[in-house]
């Protein structure tokens, strides 16, 4: 009979033994999930908190444009010199809605509308409006323009803002960009050095003034007989369609 219970005492004491390694189990997986599941919850916090890198000295995060259409470049003209309308742009670029239509829009209008011959397309920077890193910006793209690569850089430069006079337009980043394109940097560097256009970049401002330029972008359609449209903000491409399409049917 004591043999008995002495059996009966130690079963139980088997089962509450496994019953305590099952919940010291339990316990354990338990935490770690909640670990991890916390560990990953500040990751997507942190990852949602900075959706681009920062700009590094070296060019590393530089983003290459996809290919776009520059037909009959000149420096920063584009289109037959002969095209029945032309478009004067005003940008910044550093200009965040500049940026948005350089990537939405003007493709489209360059397809539509200067491949086939019907407008001539000036693009006129803003000089130093949003900083410094704008009046950098705008003489590097006309460096780029001495050999043949003014919209080649202006599309690098749109495809890789990030903010405002943060450094993503800093000297080394611009010197990356030109190395992206294949430059002589030799001679970029030259004419970045001197300043060659600056004197330029600050006249576009001047003249973006006078024409009456309060903001980035901003349009000048003028059509044919000579009459102007003025346009102002990253509209949709049909605004820009509706205008080109007025100044087409005024003929001199």
């Amino acid at each position: 009979m004591a043999a008995k219970r002495n059996k009966r005492a130690e079963m139980r004491k088997q089962r509450l033994a496994r019953k305590r390694r099952e919940r010291i189990f339990t316990m354990v997986v338990v935490a770690g999930v909640i670990l991890l599941v916390g560990g990953l919850l500040v990751l997507a916090s942190q990852t949602s908190a900075s959706p681009t890198a920062e700009p590094t000295a070296g060019g590393a995060n530089l983003a290459p444009p996809p290919p776009h259409s520059h037909p009959d470049e000149n420096l920063n003209v584009i289109g037959d010199p002969n095209a029945p309308v032309t478009i004067i742009e005003y940008s910044d670029f550093q200009c965040p809605f500049c940026g948005r239509f350089a990537r939405e829009t003007e493709p489209l209008i360059i397809q539509h509308y200067v491949e086939t011959g019907k407008v001539r397309l000036v693009y006129r920077t803003f000089g130093d409006w949003i900083g410094p890193e704008s009046l950098r910006a705008a003489e590097a793209a006309y460096c780029a323009g001495d050999q043949g690569k003014f919209w080649e850089f202006h599309d690098v430069l749109f495809y890789n803002q990030h903010g405002e006079n943060q450094g993503a337009f800093s000297r080394e980043r611009i010197d990356s960009m030109a190395k992206m394109l294949g430059l002589d940097m030799d001679a970029f560097d030259q004419c970045l050095d001197s300043h060659k256009y600056r004197q330029q970049a600050m006249q576009d401002l001047k003249d973006g003034q006078a024409a009456g330029v309060k903001g980035t972008p901003s349009f000048l359609v003028i059509a044919p007989d000579g009459s102007q449209q003025f346009i102002e903000g990253a509209l949709p491409y049909a605004r820009f369609q509706e205008a080109i399409e007025a100044a087409l049917q005024k003929q001199p």
